[in-house]
């Protein structure tokens, strides 16, 4: 005979599990209604559920993992895991924006000035956050997509958002004092898929619906910063991070956030503990490990952070003299999304796990466990060095282009010259 109360425990995941005998201790938590996230094997098996369930208010369907989000009480999810069509029921949970001189540390002016410059031209990078403001000249390289089909961002004029600092890390184009731009990858197309919302609030749900959007829309997406991760540890089975992984597979490259939630172990949320996506913890300036940095391991015994990059008080510019500085394991993801768009730039057909040993194989210890630093501190132009990739630049390309044109039209207008010449000399 089947245990009726060991299936339900198994459909209804741990976490959303924890919330409800956590609730069942308080009086005032009797007809709460939880944001949910309800999960099938095929988009059939969906629904048949929804066509038997007549007065089921769907707040949303996701396609890339069947699956719906609703609002239900406890005895409804009760009633619904006893259900053979439904696979999983999990807690709609949100997500948090971790907003808390990286050209010299990592030696990023040899990349950008070899003798062929490495900037992320041609590839484009999406951005899951806040939304990005236009106004600012660091972020001019940008292009909106968001789940509503705007093309317009309600955003105040002056309005600095996490989705603005996390695109000013990665493209800034503002120049230094020797006109040189600044961003980690100056010449990526930004992607700003924005979660608009009237509140302050992201959930799965929003994220989920980003993915749907690219996968339906065919949009052409190289690396993917979701810069938002949960308060709560995950396993990496959650339904976001299954997503994540099924993206991966794409061929997108996913880049998270460790969290702050250290210095604790078992400290890093969704997406961040999904197996296919680069997690980045957080150093200081002097390449330590921060406190504050998530740490594994994932409940499989996984490790994560993948890598670590600094990510405290980092100085961005965003317009003339008004620069802001910056905290938090959202800044070392975004440093790390530019990273892997430059090795993309070179690379374009390299796959996710060859970009992940390429990120491996350069990387110093901070001589810290690997629940805590992952493979340490990724060196970028130790990566492009082993790929031949930098030549010094002895003299500008630009100059050597045009120095080439010019050769070339003078050789053409003395050959034709001299053709004339001998054609009316032997006349």
């Amino acid at each position: 005979m089947l245990d009726n109360g060991k299936i339900m425990s198994e459909k209804i995941y741990h976490l959303l599990k924890t919330a409800l005998d956590k609730k069942k201790k308080e009086v005032s938590s009797k007809g709460k209604n939880y944001r949910v996230i309800l999960s099938f094997e095929k988009i059939s098996e969906r629904e048949e559920f929804i066509s038997n369930k007549k007065d089921l208010k769907i707040v949303n369907k996701f396609n890339l993992i069947p699956s719906i989000s609703v609002k239900l009480n406890e005895s409804q999810i009760l009633e619904y895991s006893k259900d053979e069509l439904v696979r999983q029921i999990e807690e709609d949970q949100q997500v948090f924006l971790s907003l808390l001189e990286i050209n010299e540390i990592f030696e990023l002016s040899r990349v950008k000035h070899s003798q062929i410059s490495y900037t992320g031209k041609n590839i484009t990078v999406g951005i899951i956050d806040d939304g990005v403001n236009y106004n600012f000249s660091s972020v001019s390289n940008v292009s909106r997509h968001n789940v509503k089909g705007s093309a317009t961002s309600k955003m105040n004029k002056h309005a600095v958002s996490h989705g603005t600092v996390m695109a000013s890390v990665i493209g800034n184009q503002i120049r230094d004092k020797e006109n040189k731009v600044i961003g980690i990858a100056p010449d990526v197309n930004i992607l700003d898929f924005e979660i608009s919302k009237s509140t302050e609030e992201y959930y799965f749900s929003n994220i989920l619906e980003i993915f749907d959007m690219i996968i339906q829309k065919n949009i052409q997406v190289d690396v993917l910063l979701i810069s938002l991760i949960t308060k709560h540890p995950s396993d990496g089975l959650d339904l976001l991070s299954l997503a994540c992984d099924v993206i991966s597979n794409k061929g997108i490259t996913i880049v998270c956030p460790a969290g702050n939630s250290g210095p604790n172990a078992n400290t890093i949320g969704s997406p961040g503990a999904a197996k296919s996506v680069f997690t980045f913890g957080v150093t200081t300036k002097d390449l330590q490990l921060a406190d504050f940095s998530g740490r594994g391991p994932i409940s499989d015994d996984r490790i994560k952070p993948d890598f670590c990059l600094p990510g405290i008080k980092i100085q961005v510019p965003l317009e003339g003299d008004f620069l802001i500085k910056t905290t938090g394991s959202s800044v070392a993801a975004a440093i790390g999304a530019g990273m892997v768009a430059i090795i993309k730039q070179f690379k374009p057909k390299a796959t996710n796990q060859e970009i992940y040993d390429f990120l491996k194989n350069s990387c110093r210890s901070l001589n810290v466990d690997p629940y805590s630093q992952g493979n340490g501190m990724p060196n970028l132009v130790k990566i492009l060095e082993n790929l031949g990739a930098i030549h010094e630049e002895i003299l500008p390309y630009d100059y050597l282009i045009k120095k080439s044109l010019k050769v070339s039209v003078e050789f053409i207008i003395v050959f034709i010259l001299l053709f004339y010449f001998f054609y009316f000399f032997r006349v």
